[in-house]
């Protein structure tokens, strides 16, 4: 009997921790189902299912009909072992488990009461099948924690509709609010500070906070922050699917609207690239806004410059368009671009009027295409050249989408691991020409690409080939296509690595970095490797 007991002990603990991470998986991809199938076509999604240990207990299962004691006995020393692997995680603080909201609170409830019922039902009726139904719902813990997920969507989505009219019709009572909605595939969260810092020396300003750019995120901005006293509200706006911008855009009710520029980023998600091309190419927004508004574009994307005609059916009679570029002179545009390790300079123009010299104390030049976003939409609302420059001189660090840091040896970290995309891979990459010591990069491959998946990872391959001495490839997606970019652009195959775990990364950089030398973490890379470096 005792050993009875340990083993459901054991099959529990092991059982919820399993059960966490699917609720853990569902929140990361933010419930949306083309997201979840996505990350199932990584290396990390088909580990779920091509797990060594999910074949070694599906011998245990057909081992249980010839000798079920054996079979019991080393399932138990396997679920012990997957305990003792739980409580290392949870040590390390590499557990990964939902963030804790009312959602997952209820959700969370919801799978240990099945997983209880499911338990007690076993034990109660049948205790003789005890071994078989236990690993049952052992190897079916994702599809059993996915299904408790669907089975409270419709609820979800019903909450999800009375937060969203009650968000749109506090929105529609703030008659003289202006409203800023930002879109597109890269720059959004860096446009949103910038913009939001500039205005915040005119107005009173509310913006969306940090990852927080969905329908309930937005929604929940809208109820319980936004108030009468604010002015300007700076809305970033993410989706994943055609129509979804539209739907943020019917409650925020944008005034302006910025597109900050388009890649393939999401186009596993959306499917084709006139869904993406909808939604992130700003189609959906220039039809939400008014006549008399204005959409403010990024010309250095190529394929936002491409879009431009066809945007314009979206709405045709629209008002204004405002094209920003750090290339060449369009309606708003930079010249004589200066950069170093820690700040951008450069100065501010707009067509027919006066010019003003700015020092935006944020890394990556990049960032020049965002500030000329924010600074034309500022200027839309009123404010002038030289009293945008003036606020730009005071943006936080924090605004820009790298920071940087100082690690063990001396060296230089470039964190710019708050998001990952092609583009701003190039741009991070491109940064690096400031250092002249050695260059090593840690970086995952981009997800969700879709059919322009290798030909973007070879174009980051070539980049890095170029400007790095040794990269870290923490993803085993695109690895190939990764390598070979870089080789094509003279890197040898000995200093193209591929490692996954974060403390074996962090010693062979240590080991070979020293001051003068720069670390750059581009994308998502593995939690923990910051502190590891010494940053």
């Amino acid at each position: 009997m005792a050993f009875i007991l340990l083993l459901l002990f054991f099959w529990y603990v092991r059982t919820a921790r399993a059960l966490l991470f699917v609720l853990y998986l569902w929140q990361l991809k933010e419930y949306h189902m083309g997201r979840l199938l996505a990350h199932f076509h990584t290396s990390k999604g088909k580990r779920l299912f091509l797990h060594p240990l999910i074949g070694l207990k599906l011998i245990l299962l057909g081992l249980w009909f010839f000798e079920p004691e054996i079979a019991g006995v080393l399932l138990m020393l396997v679920y012990a072992g997957e305990i003792f692997l739980l409580f290392n995680s949870a040590r390390t603080k590499a557990l990964l488990a939902p963030v804790l909201t009312r959602k997952t609170a209820v959700l969370i409830l919801s799978v240990f009461l099945v997983q209880s019922a499911v338990l007690a039902a076993v034990v109660v009726y049948f205790f003789d099948s005890l071994f078989l139904a236990l690993l049952l719902f052992d190897l079916l813990s994702l599809f059993i924690g996915s299904l408790v997920v669907l089975a409270w969507q419709p609820y979800a989505v019903f909450e999800r509709k009375k937060i969203l009219k009650k968000a749109t019709e506090k929105r529609k009572r703030m008659k003289n609010l202006k409203v800023v909605g930002i879109t597109g595939s890269y720059g959004k969260s860096s446009t949103k500070e910038f913009l939001a810092h500039i205005l915040s020396e005119k107005f009173v300003v509310l913006k969306t906070p940090e990852h927080k750019n969905s329908e309930m995120g937005i929604a929940h901005t809208i109820l319980y922050d936004l108030t009468d006293e604010h002015q300007v509200f700076v809305c970033e706006m993410g989706a994943y699917s055609k129509g979804g911008i539209k739907l943020l855009c019917d409650m925020v009710q944008p005034t302006m609207g910025i597109v900050t520029g388009v890649n393939e980023q999401h186009l596993g998600v959306f499917g084709s690239t006139t869904s993406l091309f909808s939604a992130e190419g700003g189609g959906e927004l220039v039809q939400s806004l008014p006549h008399d508004g204005v959409l403010i574009l990024n010309d250095d994307s190529k394929q936002l410059h491409e879009l431009g005609p066809w945007l314009q059916l979206w709405n045709p009679n629209f008002g204004r368009y405002v094209w920003c570029s750090a290339k060449t002179q369009k309606d708003v545009f930079a010249r004589d671009i200066a950069a170093d390790k820690e700040s951008i300079g450069f100065t501010l123009a707009k067509r027919g009027e006066d010019e003003a010299r700015v020092n935006l104390p944020v890394p990556g030049a990049h960032n020049v295409e965002n500030a000329l976003l924010a600074a034309a939409a500022a200027r839309e609302l009123g404010m002038g050249i030289a009293e945008i420059a003036e606020a730009f001189i005071s943006v936080p660090v924090e605004a820009g989408a790298m920071r940087l840091k100082q690690g063990k040896n001396g060296i230089d970290i470039i964190d710019s691991s708050y998001s990952a995309n092609p583009t701003g891979a190039l741009a991070a990459l491109d940064h690096l020409k400031y250092w002249e010591g050695k260059k090593i990069v840690v970086m995952p491959s981009f997800i969700e690409l879709g059919p322009a998946s290798r030909k973007r990872h070879e174009e980051v391959g070539k980049k890095i080939g170029e400007v790095c001495d040794l990269v870290f490839i923490t993803t085993a997606d695109e690895f190939s296509a990764l390598s070979q970019g870089a080789k094509e652009t003279g890197m040898k195959e000995e200093s193209i690595l591929f490692l996954e775990n974060p403390r074996e990364i962090a010693q062979e950089i240590l080991r070979i970095a020293q001051k003068g030398d720069v670390v750059l973490l581009e994308g998502r890379v593995p939690a923990g490797i910051l502190p590891l470096l010494g940053a």
